[in-house]
C-alpha cells in the first residue's frame, strides 16, 4: 500500500509540475488546468512564381509556401504569418497573413504568404525574415529566406544623353567647343539636326554605329557659339521615330589671360624610411606642368625651412596674379590627431609630440591657397605611404585624414583613400602619379572627368589594392589640355 501511495505522489508531482494553478472565487477550491499554448515551428519554406524562373520579376505576382509544425500539446487556431525584410527594399510588396487554418497538436499544415514585386524593382537578391504565432499569443522562431529577383527589361526605343556638356549650364571662355552626345537606339539613326538658340545650323549624317553597349551611337561635333547664352539641343531622326534631347546652355566669356602657378615637392632621401620614386615624380609632375603653361616652384629633398619658404612664395604669387593655383607633393605624410603633416627629409622626429615642430602642416597651405582669391585651386596628394614613426606615436595612423574642401573652387585629390596607404611603387614612378602624368597630358579631358580616369586606372592596376580618392567644391571648368 505504501509503494503504490509512492508512485501515486510521484505521477502528482510531474502532473502539478506542468500545470497551472488557479484561485477560484468561493469555496477555498484550487481547479488545475493543463497548458494551453500551441508550439510552432517553420520547418520548410518554398517560393513559387509565375514565370517558373525561380525569381520575382518586378510586376510578377509569387508566393512562399511555409510548413509550420505544431509541436506543442494544443491545438494553433488561425495562424499569423509575419514577413520581415533585413534589406530595405521597398520595391516588393507584402502584407501579413492571417490564416483560417487549424494545426493540430503534433501536425504540420501549408500556409500560403503573397509577395509581388513593384515596377521599380531592381537586380538582386533580398533576405525574408517570417514568424508564424498562434492569434498573437506563441511567437515562433524567426526563420530566413533569401530570394533573387529581376528588374523589368525595359526595351529602349530612342533616348539620348549627354557626354558633354553634362551640366545644365556651363561656362566658356573659347569660341567653339565639341559636344558629346551619347545616343541609345536599337534602329540606325539617319541624321542628327543641330540648333542653337532654335536657329538651325547644321546637320550630321552617315554616323557609323559604336561597337558598346553603353551608347548605340555617339554624337561628337564642333560647333561655334556666340558670346553669351548658347542654347544648344539636337534633333535625332531615325526612319520610324524623331526625339530632341534635353537642350544645354552654354555660356561663352571671352577668353582672358589666366595665370596658372604650381608648388611641386618631392621627398625621397630620409635618413629613415628613405622612398624610391617621389623625387622623380615631382620632376616629371614638374616638367609637364610647365608644358602646360604652369609657372612651376620645383623643390626636391626638401629640409622644413626651405619648404616653409616655398610655400610662402607660391601664396604671394597666387594672392598677386590670382587664376589657377595647384600644389602637388610627393614623400612621407602622416596625420597625427586628425591632422595632415608633410614630412621634410633631415627632420628629427623621434615621438609624436615632434611632428609640430619638425613638419610642415597641411592646413596651413590649404588655408593660404583658399584666402589666395584664385579661381580654382587644385590640391594633389601622392603621399599616403605607411607612417614611418608608427611605432613611436599614440595617435598617429595609417594613410592620411580627410580634407574638405571648404568655399567653392578647390579639389583635394589623394593617390589613394584617407585612412589608406599606397605603395611607392615599382618602376621609375609611383602608380598613381604615373597615370595622373598621363591623364592630365590627353586633350580635350575636363579635371573632373582626369581625376575619374586616374581612379579607374590606378584601381585596375592595382587590382583593387589602391582607390585614389578626390574631394571637389569645383564650380567653374578647367582643362589642362584642350
Amino acid at each position: 500500500m505504501k509503494t503504490t501511495l509512492f508512485f501515486i505522489s510521484i505521477l502528482l508531482f510531474f502532473t502539478i509540475s506542468d500545470l497551472s494553478a488557479q484561485d477560484v472565487k468561493g469555496g477555498g477550491v484550487i481547479k488545475l488546468s493543463l497548458k494551453t499554448t500551441p508550439e510552432l515551428i517553420i520547418e520548410k519554406i518554398t517560393f513559387f512564381d509565375e514565370n517558373n524562373n525561380e525569381l520575382i520579376d518586378a510586376e510578377e505576382n509569387c508566393y512562399f509556401e511555409l510548413i509550420v509544425k505544431n509541436t506543442g500539446r494544443t491545438h494553433a487556431n488561425k495562424p499569423i504569418v509575419k514577413t520581415k525584410l533585413i534589406e530595405d527594399n521597398t520595391a516588393l510588396l507584402f502584407e501579413t497573413v492571417t490564416n483560417s487554418l487549424q494545426i493540430k497538436a503534433g501536425q504540420s499544415g501549408k500556409i500560403k504568404v503573397p509577395i509581388s514585386g513593384g515596377n521599380k524593382l531592381k537586380t538582386g537578391a533580398t533576405t525574408f525574415e517570417f514568424s508564424v504565432s498562434d492569434a498573437g499569443k506563441y511567437i515562433s522562431k524567426s526563420k530566413q529566406f533569401i530570394q533573387k529577383h529581376k528588374a523589368k527589361k525595359i526595351e529602349i526605343l530612342l533616348t539620348s544623353e549627354w557626354y558633354y556638356p553634362v551640366d545644365f549650364n556651363t561656362t566658356v571662355d573659347e569660341s567653339k567647343i565639341n559636344i558629346r552626345l551619347c545616343i541609345k537606339t536599337k534602329h540606325p539613326v539617319i541624321e542628327v539636326l543641330v540648333y542653337i538658340n532654335n536657329t538651325y545650323r547644321q546637320v550630321i549624317k552617315d554616323i557609323e554605329p559604336t561597337s558598346n553597349d553603353i551608347c548605340n551611337y555617339m554624337i561628337i561635333k564642333e560647333v561655334y557659339l556666340e558670346k553669351g547664352e548658347n542654347e544648344i539641343k539636337l534633333k535625332i531622326k531615325t526612319k520610324d521615330k524623331e526625339i530632341t534631347s534635353e537642350k544645354r546652355i552654354v555660356i561663352y566669356e571671352p577668353k582672358i589671360t589666366e595665370y596658372r602657378n604650381a608648388l611641386v615637392i618631392g621627398n625621397s632621401k630620409y635618413k629613415t624610411s628613405a622612398l624610391k620614386n617621389p623625387a622623380n615624380d615631382a620632376k616629371a609632375m614638374a616638367n609637364a606642368l610647365r608644358e602646360l603653361n604652369f609657372d612651376v616652384i620645383e623643390i626636391i629633398d626638401a629640409d622644413r625651412v626651405t619648404m616653409r619658404n616655398a610655400v610662402r612664395k607660391f601664396k604671394e604669387k597666387m594672392k598677386e596674379e590670382r587664376g589657377v593655383g595647384l600644389f602637388y607633393y610627393a614623400g612621407h605624410g602622416v596625420q597625427v590627431k586628425g591632422e595632415n603633416y608633410l614630412i621634410p627629409v633631415n627632420h628629427d622626429i623621434k615621438e609624436e609630440y615632434d611632428i609640430q615642430d619638425e613638419a610642415l602642416r597641411m592646413n596651413t597651405i590649404t588655408a593660404y591657397m583658399q584666402d589666395a582669391g584664385t579661381r580654382m585651386n587644385i590640391i594633389i596628394l601622392d603621399a599616403c605611404r605607411d607612417n614611418p614613426f608608427a611605432g613611436s606615436m599614440r595617435s598617429g595612423s595609417r594613410g592620411l585624414a580627410s580634407i574638405y574642401a571648404e568655399g567653392s573652387g578647390t579639389l583635394i585629390a589623394y593617390a589613394t583613400s584617407p585612412g589608406s596607404t599606397a605603395s611607392d611603387g615599382e618602376g621609375k614612378n609611383g602608380l598613381y602619379t604615373q597615370e595622373l602624368l598621363k591623364a592630365i597630358q590627353t586633350p580635350g579631358l575636363e579635371i573632373g572627368m582626369i581625376f575619374r580616369k586616374v581612379l579607374g586606372n590606378v584601381q585596375r592596376l592595382s587590382g583593387g589594392k589602391q582607390i585614389p580618392w578626390t574631394n571637389s567644391s569645383i564650380t567653374g571648368e578647367f582643362y589642362f589640355i584642350k
